[in-house]
Parts: C-alpha cells; structure tokens; sequence
C-alpha cells in the first residue's frame, strides 16, 4: 500500500509540472545538474558560473520550475550573482533553485567563505585541507544550515572526504553559518587498472588497453582498450613521486592504476598511480598504524609502506592518509618485490550506521511494553552496536511526534501517530481484555536519533536476530521481482563476522529483497525509487530479507 501511494503521489507531481519532467528524486535519470552564480539572465537565456570556474549559457524549457529558499518563485525574481542549483536537460533548464540573500546563512560583504576537503569530524568540530595545503579548524552549531544538491540534509550527512564550501557570518569567527557539500561526484565511481599506450597531453587523455575494474575483490575484464579524460586537479604519481602529465608518455607499456569519479555522466581520473614492481593484493584488518615511517601493519603482522601517492579510499571518498584508523578492515592493491610492499591502493571496507562523530544515532529492537501519545517504553531490547545486536535488561523510553514514520510490517503500510499510540501494539497481557482477545505485545525496530524515534517498524513476533547478517556494498541494480518484489543486487558486499571481527569480502553480488523493509537516507524514510545504482548501503538482513536499509 505504502508503495502504491508514494508512486501516485510522484506521478501526480510529474503531471503537475510536466509531461518529461521528473521530482528532483527522479533527475539523475534524464538530465544532469550544475550549480553556481548566475552571472548574467534574461528571459530566454541564462549564464551561471560553475563552481569550478566553467561557464555555461543555458536555455529555459517552456515548463520550467523555478524556487527561491524551496517556495515557487517566477523567473524575474532571480538575479545576478544569486546562487543557484539547476537541473538541465540537455541545453534546456528545466528546473533551478536559488538561494536569497535574506536567507540564513548569507555572507554579507566582510564576510568569508572557505573551501576544501574534510579531513576529520570529531563531534562538532571540522578539520578542512585548503587548495593550498593549510589545515583550518572550524565548528558547527545547532543553527549550522547544511546543503547538498540545493537541498536541506542533516549535518550527519557529511563524511571525511567530502568537498565543501563553509560559510560565516563574520570574518573572524570559526563558527559555520552553513555547509555546502558538493553532490555525490564526490565518490569514487570505479577503480580501474590497465596498461598505459598513450597520453595526449593537449587534451588530457590517456588510453589504457587490458582493462579491468576492481569488483568484488578482484580485477574484471571490461574492455580491451579505452581512453579516459584526467580532471584538471589529477594527482598522478610513480613510486611516491609526482609525475606530470607531460612526462606520462614516458611511462607507456606501464600498468596504472585509476579512481574515476562521474562527471556530469562522464568518468575523469582523479588519482592515478604508476605500478612500479609487481602486485600483491591483499584483504585483512590494519592492527597498527607508523606514521613516522609509514606503514601499516596488518592483524597477519604483515608490514606493507605508504606514501604520497598511496590512494586511500573510504565511504566510498579520497581521503587523506590520516582519516585512516588503526583497527580497519581493507583491500590493499601493494605494489613491491622481496617482502617489500608499498601499498598503491588502500580501500576501507568500513561502514556504519553513523557516518561520524557528529551523528547520534541508533538501531533497536525490542517489546513494546508501553504505548502513550508521545512516548512508548521498550523492555528486553537490543541496540546494534558496532555490527552486532547487544542486549539489554530493563526498560528504554523514546518519543515520538508527528514527523516519525509508523509502519506495520504485518500490513505492509503505514500507519499514523493515533494508529500506533491507540491500537493494540502494546497491551497489559495480564488484564482480562487481552486474555479474552488473545492479545500480546508486538515487536518493533526502531530507528533513532538520541532518544527520539525517527522511524519504527512493528511486527507480532520478535524476530531471531543472531540469525541476521549485516551486509554493505555498493547498489548495482534495483528491480520489481514478479516472485520477490523489490529486489537489490549488491557488489563490492561484505558481511560482518563477529567471530573474526572484521568484514568479510564476497566474491559475487549479493541479492537481497526490501520488500518488506524500511529504507532510510540522511535521516529519513525514502522510497525503494530513490535508490540509485552506485549508491552505498548497509543492511540488516535475515538471510534474503533485508529488514532495515541504509543508503549512505
């Protein structure tokens, strides 16, 4: 039921703009998006500085969306310098949001604005690398505004890795006003390797031949020959040293490896690495880490070196070498001869519920003992922590308010706040009104945010939850399956092993169904629609059935 009304409500809102265009969900699938200042509009035509410093003129499609702060607006009401998100089709807008300067968060002249990669979150506090190299310490407040494609996310959104841009009321304060994060071109869409034929510096090409891309583990054929476009920030290097891209046509007949990210549909080498010796690929946990001389030591007291050049990977984002932490599961692509090994890749298989230190969120499971308007006590529950279920004695009260979604796993839909607190989800088992009825208390997740509940899913019987696995990897296709229902493969998975504590690669996609399964992304419940392949997600499953699924 909750799928029929969440896909009527998306197609009366695709009539109500246009007959191709699509919610902002649903972009991805038909155009592209840019964003940046508008630098000159009139009404046919607009001009919008990149970020990036690209500039591109645009037209407006005759059934055009426009939204200034999320409310409808006309197209006269934008103007110069005003930044915008557009969605385009083809050389058409077809959609744009822009932001005021009376909203919260704007500069005003004195003003200052930073840009650069997250290198560390610790609660509140934000370490970014500048384009020059600097480190700078900033931190956020709960009045902190936090963007990502022209819309609203929670701070708990952000990762160690992320491209941002921080925004502050007043030049001399370390206090953010606002975050924006650059979209999901940030991660990293495939890992490639291949052997080096060509390097056209006048155009930033390279062709590769024998090229494979890292899945599930290990290297997979995917062409004989391709060329690929280098961004113009690439960082290239051979043995822990740079190489210019002027100097690349001396290393051909070399393996290289690549991390490609998508770039408006198009891949660009953001990292590349000159394999020096032979490789050695090796998966496993790092039990310590010298940053003195480089090293990481493996749980197996296997020694492997790192270096400028070495290219870390983790949630899916380059990170620094410093966001890495003793304690990790990865795959290392190394790089060396006579037991000595250089590490040219390092991609961290760890994943959570929460992204950072900033997050306080939490997973339960449990009887519910007590049901009131607002709150509703929990009794022999379970928290997962760290990948396993702990249980717990005793009693937890959380709360509850409107904006929680309430979903009855028994009737596959959703209920409101009135259903959940007067229904019979909880009842005194010992009164005569629940012997006569033969009523129990039912069970539930719950999904929250401290001690407020942000979503919970109920069912008559407490399900076996040793029996479950946890699961990450990366979205490789979403279908309706005739027998299954909605069905996700999964590549690059990996299960959790409390024996051996640490994520186990798998060597093939996993399939798991989330029919009956509560999805969430940044901190609220989304549609089985609004997976994307490439998406990274982490599930609770029992064997095929995924029970809760988070997109990261």
């Amino acid at each position: 039921m909750l799928k029929k009304i969440i896909t009527l409500f998306l197609t009366a809102f695709v009539l109500m703009i246009s007959p191709g265009l699509s919610p902002a969900g649903s972009y991805a699938q038909t155009g592209s998006t840019l964003e940046g200042y508008i630098r000159d509009i009139s009404d046919q035509k607009i001009t919008v500085e990149e970020y990036d410093g690209k500039v591109s003129t645009l037209s407006f499609a005759p059934a055009a969306v426009f939204k200034i702060d999320g409310i409808p607006v006309s197209r006269d009401d934008f103007k110069s310098g005003m930044e915008v998100y557009i969605f385009r089709s083809g050389q058409n807008v077809t959609f744009m949001e822009g932001y005021s300067t009376e909203s919260p968060g704007y500069i005003p002249p004195g003003g200052k604005v930073r840009s650069g990669v997250v290198k560390k979150i610790d609660r509140n506090q934000i370490v970014i690398k500048l384009a020059t190299g600097q480190e700078e310490t900033y931190f956020t407040t709960p009045a902190t505004i936090v963007l990502k494609n022209g819309s609203n996310v929670p701070l708990s959104t952000l990762y160690e890795g992320d491209s941002v841009r921080l925004f502050f009321d007043e030049y001399d304060s370390t206090l953010i006003s606002r975050i924006s994060i650059q979209g999901d071109s940030i991660k990293v869409k495939a890992i490639y390797k291949g052997t080096l034929q060509a390097a056209d510096r006048s155009y930033g090409k390279i062709t590769l031949s024998d090229v494979k891309v890292l899945t599930d583990g290990a290297w997979k054929d995917v062409d004989g020959v391709a060329q690929f476009q280098l961004s113009d920030e690439a960082d290239i290097s051979a043995a822990g040293y740079e190489v210019l891209p002027n100097n690349l046509k001396y290393f051909r007949g070399k393996t290289a490896y690549l991390a490609v990210r998508d770039f408006f549909g198009n891949d660009r080498i953001y990292r590349m690495v000159i394999k020096n010796q032979s490789e050695t690929m090796v998966s496993g946990k790092i039990e310590d880490i010298n940053w003195y001389f480089g090293a990481l030591e493996l749980s197996t007291k296997q020694n492997i070196s790192f270096n400028d050049g070495t290219i870390f990977i983790k949630n899916g984002r380059i990170v620094d070498k410093y966001s890495i932490n003793p304690d990790s599961d990865a795959l290392i692509v190394a790089d060396g001869a006579s037991g000595q090994s250089t590490a040219d890749i390092v991609y961290i298989y760890d994943e959570d519920i929460n992204n950072s230190g900033i997050s306080q969120n939490f997973l339960l499971a449990g009887r519910l003992d007590e049901i009131v308007e607002n709150q509703l006590t929990l009794t022999d529950f379970f928290i997962l922590n760290k990948h396993e279920w702990e249980s717990f004695d005793g009693d937890k009260k959380l709360y509850f308010d409107d904006d929680t979604y309430f979903y009855d796993l028994e009737d596959k839909r959703q209920i409101s706040r009135k259903e959940f607190y007067s229904e019979d989800y909880a009842v005194d088992e010992t009164s005569k009104y629940a012997k006569d009825k033969g009523l129990r208390d039912w069970y539930g997740y719950m999904y929250t945010e401290g001690d407020r509940i942000v979503a919970v899913a109920v069912k008559k019987r407490m399900d076996s939850l040793l029996a479950q696995r946890i699961t990450v990897g990366t979205v490789e296709s979403v279908e309706d399956d005739p027998l299954t229902g909605i069905t996700l493969t999964v590549k690059d998975a990996r299960d959790w092993s409390s024996r051996k504590d640490q994520w186990m690669p798998k060597t093939q996609p996993v399939r798991m169904s989330i029919d009956r399964s509560i999805v969430i992304k940044e901190n609220k419940v989304i549609s089985y629609e609004d997976i994307r392949p490439g998406d990274t997600v982490y599930g609770i499953r029992d064997d095929f059935y995924c029970k809760i699924l988070f997109v990261k």
